[in-house]
């Protein structure tokens, strides 16, 4: 071969691309669909997490159901049915005795008459007669002494029940004024008041009238705390 033929030929190869001598093969790239493909499979299909999430709900609408079936068969509902009741009648007795221990403490000695009609209302009428009979053997101390005294609720308390009849313990705050305690005295007057609900509440005995009156019987009682509403 001529000389210029070599020449010629080493030319045309270098002009066909580049010379690959000494440059080191490069590692394919990993293509991005195939990272892709990857992860996805750790992941797990799609409708796997569908399917949980329907077994969850489907779980926590069979608790729901499950509750409400209980809570509507057990006899949780009618034991605070009945205990609502009972604290519906306590609190009715309460207030009943409540209302007369005020009325019977409200005295004045120039209207005798009222205090013997508070005496006797909504009491029974083998009572009465012997609460008049409490009237006419204090009233005389009362006028003679131009005795007067006003009061306030301290506090009612059912102490016991037997059927229909129930006993309440009332405490009243009284402030008696008289021609010797002109600027006033205070006591604690203490009722026990029994009553019928079968007869609406119908007064069936009293102990404590006169308490604290003059002339009348027992020692003042430590004054409770005042109850909630109590005048």
């Amino acid at each position: 071969m001529k000389k210029e033929e070599i020449v010629m030929s080493n030319t045309g190869a270098s002009n066909t691309g580049p010379s690959t001598i000494g440059v080191p093969e490069q590692e394919p790239a990993v293509s991005a669909p195939t990272a892709t493909a990857t992860e996805a499979g750790s992941r797990g299909p799609w409708w796997s997490s569908v399917r949980a999430l329907a077994v969850v709900t489907v779980l926590a609408v069979v608790a729901a159901v499950t509750f409400g079936v209980l809570w509507a068969t057990d006899d949780s509902s009618e034991q605070l049915q009945a205990l609502q009741s009972r604290l519906d009648t306590e609190a009715e007795a309460e207030a009943v005795a409540s209302d007369y221990a005020l009325s019977v403490s409200e005295v004045d000695f120039r209207d005798l008459d009222a205090w013997r009609a508070a005496l006797t209302d909504g009491v029974s009428g083998q009572l009465a007669p012997k609460l008049e009979g409490a009237v006419d053997v204090v009233a005389p101390w009362l006028t003679q002494m131009e005795y007067t005294a006003d009061a306030r609720l301290l506090a009612a308390e059912v102490a016991s029940n037997d059927g229909d009849t129930f006993v309440v313990q009332v405490f009243v705050d009284m402030i008696s004024k008289s021609k010797q305690t002109p600027d006033g005295v205070a006591a604690t007057a203490t009722y026990t008041v029994t009553m019928d609900r079968a007869s609406d509440w119908t007064i069936t005995d009293v102990g404590g009238v006169g308490t604290g009156l003059p002339g009348g019987t027992g020692e003042p009682e430590p004054a409770p705390a005042p109850a909630d509403g109590g005048r």
